[in-house]
């Protein structure tokens, strides 16, 4: 027992468990991707992108909130201290996923004349997926902090093996829809929170310390959460209005093949914000930009080469997984290793901001973002079509890096007075 002790704390053990997870999810969404488009089609497909857009945006508002604060400010804490401030956050937690199902429901309520009946009776399933979703993300975040890595794939099991078993039975039962599909997800989700909410305490004491430190952590992020949504996902939005549903399944399609890269952008965010804020309470920031240089620098090996693959392969990755049709949308492919090779110089940058708790930077970010994506996504999709679209992307991507750098240099310069 000791033996077998050892090697579960090991570190190695660890990360190596962290990767595996994140591939079992990312393979899991990859391949939930590639059924949905081969048997319901690429326009139902769209449909499902722009409904799941309201799960994110609610997963964002959740991550800025409650697990990106937790992930920085927990590992800070030992003992009693970190115990009770985890059993406050699981009750804040609690009462935010009531307040997404309460909205969801209220949209629905008012659905059937904002968005007409087609729309209308997805909603209240898309809502119960949103609390359960935003559940599951905390029991990740807070198994992730405790170093309990095993107990995160088991949730991770549940929730996305289900998922796929599920999806799978639809298809041979040729019962398969946009409908059933959703409450696949949402039966799934199911299982996960069962997983998870029996393992975690939950408490009043503090609650409203609790409240108040995350709302000051996270008041930048907050905003940044919605900006990030509004920035990326407004190109999309008038894409299905300018484009039609097509072409944002096609363009969501072609970044489900990015979901290799989702591997390692999944692991960074479960592991380096922890280290890394190990590393500036241990050793400062000399010791955090050494900590980051160096694992961007290793990472990034990595990153390159998956990139360089799909590139090389893209047409026949495509042919193999969507069928013949699919190889037409190949250029998309192009555009989004650039678009992902920007995201992947953003983590490290972002990672620095949090540890040292200066968000504003990142609302900034997103604040341009936004107001480009708010500027230019009409006229560059009524002029260039879907290059238009994926020109966009690209420029908000590169803005959101750009700005990163720069008050990322003006920090250092800051920290550096400070000291002296």
């Amino acid at each position: 027992m000791n033996i077998i002790s050892k090697i579960s704390n090991h570190p190695s053990f660890t990360k190596g468990i962290v990767f595996f997870d994140q591939a079992m999810v990312s393979g899991s969404n990859f391949l939930l991707g590639v059924l949905l488009v081969r048997w319901i089609g690429l326009d139902d497909y769209g449909v499902f992108a722009l409904l799941w857009m309201g799960v994110l945006f609610a997963l964002g508002i959740n991550q800025a909130f409650i697990t990106k604060p937790l992930l920085s400010i927990a590992p800070k804490m030992i003992g009693a201290n970190q115990k009770d401030y985890l059993k406050g956050l699981h009750f804040l937690q609690f009462c935010v996923s009531v307040l997404f199902l309460f909205f969801g429901l209220a949209v629905f309520l008012c659905s059937s004349w904002m968005f007409g009946e087609d729309v209308m009776k997805y909603l209240p399933v898309l809502s119960g997926i949103v609390f359960l979703q935003t559940m599951h993300d905390y029991y990740r975040k807070v198994n992730i902090v405790k170093n309990n890595v095993q107990k995160v794939l088991i949730l991770d099991i549940l929730l996305y093996g289900g998922q796929t078993i599920g999806m799978i039975f639809l298809i041979i039962a040729n019962k398969i829809s946009l409908y059933t599909s959703l409450n696949v997800i949402f039966l799934a989700n199911i299982l996960s929170v069962l997983g998870g909410v029996f393992q975690e305490e939950f408490s009043i004491k503090d609650f409203k310390n609790i409240l108040v430190r995350h709302f000051h952590f996270s008041k930048w992020l907050l905003g940044t959460s919605i900006l990030q949504w509004l920035s990326g996902n407004y190109f999309i939005i008038v894409g299905a209005s300018i484009l039609g549903t097509s072409a944002v399944g096609a363009v969501r399609m072609v970044q489900n093949v990015m979901g290799l890269c989702h591997i390692l952008f999944l692991a960074m965010e479960s592991i380096i914000p922890i280290e890394a804020a190990q590393k500036f309470q241990a050793e400062g920031e000399n010791g955090l930009i050494n900590y980051l240089t160096k694992t961007t620098k290793q990472l990034g090996l990595g990153f390159c080469l998956i990139l360089t693959l799909i590139t090389i392969f893209s047409s026949s990755i495509l042919s193999i997984f969507y069928g013949e049709e699919a190889v037409q949308f190949s250029f998309i492919v192009f555009a989004y290793v650039l678009l992902y090779a920007l995201v992947f110089l953003g983590h490290p940058l972002r990672f620095y901001l949090r540890t040292i708790e200066k968000t504003s930077p990142i609302f900034i970010a997103y604040v341009l973002g936004t107001l480009f994506s708010l500027s230019f996504a009409h006229l560059l999709m009524n002029h260039f079509g879907i290059n238009g679209l994926l020109l966009g992307l690209i420029l908000t991507q590169l803005i959101n890096v750009l700005t990163y750098y720069f008050f990322s240099q003006q920090s250092k310069i800051i920290l550096v007075q400070k000291r002296n």
